[in-house]
């Protein structure tokens, strides 16, 4: 028992020592020791102080080799699992290293170094995250949380610059990611931990810009110059925050000065940005000029952002030939990206070649643009390929953003496709909207015009129209005339024909003669002289117009002229021409009736009855043929159809009265007529 307890004071007094020289550093020492000691001496305690001393030597591996080698019986206490985790943090395991320290929180939460050592580790898989930024953020928030941890455990210790680094390091990769609000914050709370470095302020300046804060973007990186940066990288990032400031004489400066730094002659990145800044300030000849200089060198002859550019700057000045020459040579050297995409689709769409605009917008999308403005250039090359439902598609996809909800060409051209497609009640909504927000031109008050009367609004339309026609600026004669004969038209619709005429004739005064006028005023002189409306169907028949509508309307007046013969001979070309309309068949009735035809006028009087909507008038003139060949019976059976539909127009109109009173006393005579 004596030897035992002899032992076990010799060991106690023997490991006293071992932390004693620990304390002075005197790691050698420790090894010395402990490794003249017999192997019956070697505890598992005596070993681990041993892996501690190789630690602290940087001897690594020896400690591990030793950690390992006790890990049986030692693996769930806290010294183990410390000392192993420390040793694995510095081979820059830090998977192993993390797994260890975590182990060594979990049996004693208030450890605050290996909460420490946590934080580390966790900052050093984020740094090793060059690609998958979102997991670099998530280690970096982790080492946050064990960084709070270490801070309350111990309150005196100073970790802001572990703030610093996680906050600077959250900074840059939400940049990366483009987000730049949430980026912005951990930089601010980098400069509230008291980091005023060049660096920071570098980022700062970058995110701001981001923002389109370019005044605060451009302070930040003057502070960056303030703080000792001067280099072509700082001075070009404050031309282009002026460039997007559009304080284009600044921005020229900076270029300038970033030139004067760099470390190469010509560097594209410069070479790019001094271009657009010199368009921007109108020197688009200096741009040109300088770009084209530098595409003769041989190391720069096939350089695709130069030979973007070019074609940009033509494009700008509207020289969209020249500027495809540039693009093409762009594209056949291997660019495909978005940008080029977008300015062929542009290009062919200044150039009116509107299918091949489409074909690089499908590539567009093919590429993944998300770009709202996207559907907008749909929407404008299909309506100019005259393909109005698939255009209407994409415009009315846009007003489904706010962006464009209360944008008002984009609300016009809704309505100006609803109107094509004669949809007038779609049509108006849009176009008051569109109105609502602002628009009051001539074009919207011709259309609001139409599409009321469509609506059989007809004066209301008029109206609209008439303020198109007055506006105080200045009308071109084409739509003078234009408005002049719609006047006309919807008045003709209303049968005005006094008011059809004036607007008729203004607009022949102005100059126009046309098939369609010449018509329009024939149709109107029906009802005022008819051998006047015949001299103005033969212009228009003269000017082309040989269809339908003009030999119905030469029957008419034929007709009216008692010249029966020549109006039962246009009323029958109509019908050769495919039209069997009620009117016109009821009009031919009448002139056959007129003329003799009684049988004839039957037979044509019964396909009208068929699909009329005017139900009795064509039975009044049944019975009246009827009774004109003495069969009175038929007549009698017809005549009471005319009694059933009808009495209130025989109650308002003289004329129909008239022909009544002639029908019916035709029926109750007995002379015969033939």
């Amino acid at each position: 028992m004596k030897v035992l307890t002899g032992g076990i004071r010799m060991l106690k007094n023997l490991i006293e020592l071992l932390n004693i020289l620990h304390k002075e550093e005197r790691h050698q020492e420790i090894i010395d020791k402990i490794e003249s000691l017999s192997v019956e001496e070697m505890t598992n305690e005596i070993i681990g102080i041993l892996a501690r001393a190789y630690n602290n030597v940087d001897n690594y591996k020896k400690a591990i080799e030793l950690l390992k080698s006790i890990e049986d019986t030692e693996k769930n206490t806290h010294v183990w699992n410390y000392r192993i985790g420390y040793s694995y943090f510095y081979t820059d395991n830090y998977s192993k290293s993390k797994k260890y320290f975590s182990k060594a929180v979990e049996i004693n939460p208030n450890d605050s170094d290996s909460h420490l050592f946590l934080c580390w580790i966790y900052q050093e898989l984020s740094n090793k995250e060059n690609e998958d930024f979102e997991k670099a953020i998530e280690y970096l928030n982790k080492s946050l949380e064990y960084l709070n941890i270490y801070s309350k455990l111990e309150p005196e210790e100073n970790i802001n610059d572990d703030l610093i680094f996680s906050e600077e390091r959250l900074g840059w990769l939400y940049n990366k990611l483009k987000d730049y609000v949430e980026s912005e914050k951990h930089l601010s709370k980098a400069l509230e931990y008291g980091d005023k470095d060049e660096w920071l302020y570098s980022q700062l300046g970058y995110n701001l810009r981001h923002q389109n804060r370019y005044e605060e973007s451009i302070e930040n990186y003057k502070k960056a110059i303030g703080q000792g940066r001067k280099d072509t990288w700082i001075y070009s990032e404050i031309a282009w925050s002026y460039f997007l400031a559009e304080k284009f004489t600044e921005a020229l400066e900076y270029i300038n000065k970033a030139k004067e730094l760099s470390p190469v002659e010509i560097d594209p990145l410069l070479v790019s940005r001094t271009s657009s800044i010199l368009v921007a300030l109108g020197r688009h000849s200096k741009a040109i000029k300088d770009l084209k200089e530098i595409l003769k060198r041989d190391e720069f002859k096939d350089n695709i952002g130069m030979l973007s550019d070019l074609a940009y700057i033509y494009d700008d000045l509207e020289d969209y030939r020249n500027g495809l020459i540039y693009l093409k040579r762009a594209s056949e050297l291997g660019r495909n990206d978005l940008w080029i995409n977008r300015e062929f689709s542009l290009i062919y769409y200044y150039l009116s070649e509107y299918e091949e605009a489409y074909k690089y917008l499908v590539i567009l999308k093919d590429l993944g643009e998300r770009d709202i403005k996207l559907n907008l250039m749909f929407a404008y090359t299909l309506s100019k390929m005259e393909k109005y439902e698939e255009a209407l598609e994409y415009f009315l996809k846009l007003v489904e953003f706010d962006e464009y909800k209360n944008d008002v060409s984009t609300n016009y051209q809704i309505a100006w496709i609803y109107s094509e497609f004669e949809k007038a009640e779609e049509a108006l909504k849009y176009f008051f909207k569109a109105e609502e927000l602002g628009r009051d031109d001539r074009a919207i008050n011709i259309e609001i015009g139409t599409n009321l009367a469509r609506t059989g609004k007809i004066l209301e339309g008029i109206d609209r129209l008439k303020i198109a026609l007055t506006m105080e600026d200045e009308i071109k004669l084409d739509g003078e005339i234009y408005l002049n004969s719609e006047i006309a038209f919807w008045y003709g619709e209303l049968r005005d024909v006094e008011n059809a005429l004036k607007y008729l004739y203004k607009a022949e005064e102005l100059g126009r003669n046309d098939a369609w006028i010449n018509s329009q005023i024939g149709w109107n002189l029906l009802e005022k002289d008819l051998h006047k409306a015949l001299e103005y169907f033969n212009k228009a028949k003269k000017l082309g117009k040989d269809d339908v509508w003009l030999d119905m309307q030469y029957g008419f007046a034929y007709s009216k002229l008692g010249e029966y013969e020549n109006a039962i001979s246009y009323f029958k070309k109509a019908r050769g021409l495919g039209e069997d309309n009620s009117w016109l068949l009821y009009q031919l009735g009448l002139a056959l009736k007129e003329y003799g035809n009684i049988e004839e006028a039957i037979n044509i009087f019964k396909e009208e009855i068929e699909i009329t909507d005017y139900k009795g008038f064509g039975d009044l003139q049944l019975a009246w043929c009827y009774a004109l060949i003495d069969e009175k019976e038929k007549a009698k059976e017809y005549f009471e159809n005319v009694d059933k539909y009808l009495v209130s127009s025989l109650e308002k109109d003289k004329e129909l009265k008239k022909d009544y009173n002639i029908v019916k006393e035709l029926i109750n005579s007995n002379i015969y007529f033939n």
